[in-house]
C-alpha cells in the first residue's frame, strides 16, 4: 500500500503481462449511500476518461479502468520518488532557477489537460511528483472537472484550501485560470518556504484567499528579480481576469523572467534534493531481524534511525553500517589492504543470494576484520545457517 484516504487507498502492483510495476488507486464505493455510489461511480469513470486523454510527459499515465467487486479502480504509472511537498518540508526554499524549471513543467502538464478541456482543481505540491531526475509528474485528477460533466455542480467545494482560487473558496464554477492561481500559490512557496496565505482554520485561510493580498514575497526572499516577483502577483490575482490567460502565457513569462535575472539559468541541470524514503514495516522488520543475528538488539536502534534518513533500500544499508563503524569499529580502518575491492564486491554479492539487502552491511564488517582473503570467506559463510549452503559456499572459494 502506498497511501490510504477516506475513500480509497493506492497500492503498488505489478502487471504480469507487460512485466511492471504500477500504481493502483481503488475507490471504497460501497462507504458511500446508495444516493451517491452512482453519482461518484460515474464521477470515477470520467477521471480515468479526463487523465487516459492527458498523454503528457510530465502528467502520471492511465493504463486501465474497470471495478473491483462494485469498487472501482484504475491502474496508472508508477512513479517512484517523493513529491513536491514532501522535498519542502525537508528542504525549504528552492533556487529561483529550480522552483521556475519545476514549475515550467507543472504549467505544460496543465496547458495540455486545459487543452482538453480539464480543469484539475486540486493544483499542490502533493500532487508534483519528483521522479529524482529533475521530471515532474502531475497526478490527482481525481476532483478534476470535464466541460462536458454535470458531476460537478455549482456550490460545491472541492480542493485544499491553502492553494484554492478566491472563486473555488466561494463554491462558484471555475475554469482553467483557477488552476493558475493555485500554480502561483505553489511557485511561491518554493520561492518564498512559506504559503501566501495562512490561518488557523478551513474558514480563515478562505477568507484571506478572497480577501486580503498575499503576503509580500520580497519580505522573505528580496533577491527575487522584479520580474519574477511580477509573475508571481499577476497569476495570485484575485479576479480570473487579473491572472494569466493559460498556462502557456504563464509559462512564458515565468522563463522571460529567469533570462532577466540570469540569461541562462532556465537551463540550467534541475537538481532536485529528495525526501527520505518511506519504507513498509515489513521491510524494516526484515532488515532489523537479520541485523539482530549480528549486533543484537541495537539493531532496532540503528534500523529506525537509518530509516528516517535514507532515500533508499540501499541508502539504508549504507547508513546502518556507517552506524556499526561508528559504534563498533570506530577504531579500525575503512579500507583493508589485504582484500582486493572487486574480491569484497564478488563477497557482497554471493551473500546477498542467501540473506538479501543485509549482505552489504555484513561484507563491509568482514572486509574492515579479515587478515586474508581465506578469513574473509569465512566470515562470510558464518552468517549462512543451512550447513549446506555454507559448505558449497566455502568450497568455490577454497585456495
Amino acid at each position: 500500500m502506498l497511501g490510504r484516504g477516506a475513500m480509497g487507498m493506492i497500492y503498488l502492483a505489478h502487471d504480469p503481462v507487460i512485466d511492471r510495476k504500477v500504481a493502483i488507486k481503488l475507490i471504497r464505493a460501497d462507504l458511500l449511500g446508495s444516493d451517491d455510489r452512482a453519482d461518484y461511480l460515474a464521477r470515477f469513470r470520467h477521471e480515468a476518461q479526463a487523465a487516459g486523454r492527458c498523454a503528457h510527459p510530465n502528467i502520471v499515465a492511465i493504463y486501465d479502468f474497470a471495478v473491483h467487486e462494485g469498487n472501482p479502480f484504475f491502474a496508472m504509472e508508477y512513479v517512484e520518488g517523493s513529491n513536491l511537498s514532501q522535498v519542502l518540508a525537508q528542504s525549504g526554499r528552492f533556487p529561483p532557477a529550480t522552483a521556475i524549471a519545476l514549475m515550467g513543467q507543472v504549467l505544460d502538464a496543465l496547458a495540455c489537460a486545459h487543452g482538453f478541456g480539464i480543469v484539475h482543481r486540486d493544483v499542490k505540491p502533493a500532487n508534483v511528483l519528483l521522479p529524482g531526475d529533475g521530471r515532474v509528474k502531475m497526478t490527482d485528477f481525481g476532483i478534476s472537472r470535464l466541460d462536458t460533466s454535470a458531476l460537478t455542480q455549482t456550490g460545491s467545494v472541492i480542493g485544499t484550501p491553502s492553494y484554492m482560487s478566491p472563486e473555488q473558496c466561494r463554491g462558484e464554477p471555475v475554469d482553467a485560470r483557477s488552476d493558475l492561481f493555485s500554480a502561483g500559490v505553489v511557485l511561491y512557496e518554493l520561492l518564498a518556504g512559506a504559503r501566501p496565505f495562512t490561518g488557523r482554520n478551513m474558514t480563515e485561510i478562505a477568507l484571506q484567499v478572497i480577501n486580503q493580498p498575499p503576503r509580500d514575497i520580497r519580505l522573505t526572499a528580496p533577491e527575487l528579480a522584479p520580474s519574477l516577483v511580477a509573475v508571481v502577483e499577476r497569476a495570485l490575482g484575485k479576479r480570473p481576469e487579473d491572472r494569466f490567460p493559460d498556462a502557456a502565457g504563464m509559462a512564458a513569462a515565468l522563463r522571460r523572467s529567469v533570462q532577466a535575472a540570469s540569461s541562462d539559468a532556465a537551463d540550467r541541470t534541475v537538481v532536485v534534493p529528495r525526501a527520505p524514503a518511506t519504507f513498509t514495516e515489513a521491510t524494516l522488520s526484515t532488515v532489523e531481524r537479520r541485523l539482530a543475528q549480528q549486533v543484537g538488539p541495537i539493531a532496532h536502534h540503528l534500523v529506525q534511525t537509518a530509516a528516517r534518513k535514507a532515500r533508499s533500500l540501499e541508502e539504508l544499508q549504507d547508513i546502518v553500517a556507517q552506524q556499526i563503524d561508528q559504534s563498533e569499529q570506530r577504531s579500525r580502518s575503512r579500507q583493508n589492504r589485504a582484500i582486493p575491492p572487486v574480491l569484497a564486491q564478488q563477497g557482497e554479492r554471493e551473500l546477498a543470494v542467501h540473506l538479501g539487502p543485509i549482505a552489504r552491511v555484513l561484507a563491509k564488517r568482514a572486509l574492515e576484520a579479515a587478515t586474508s582473503p581465506e578469513d574473509f570467506w569465512q566470515r562470510l559463510a558464518a552468517h549462512i545457517e543451512r550447513d549446506t549452503d555454507r559448505q558449497t559456499f566455502l568450497h568455490r572459494h577454497r585456495s
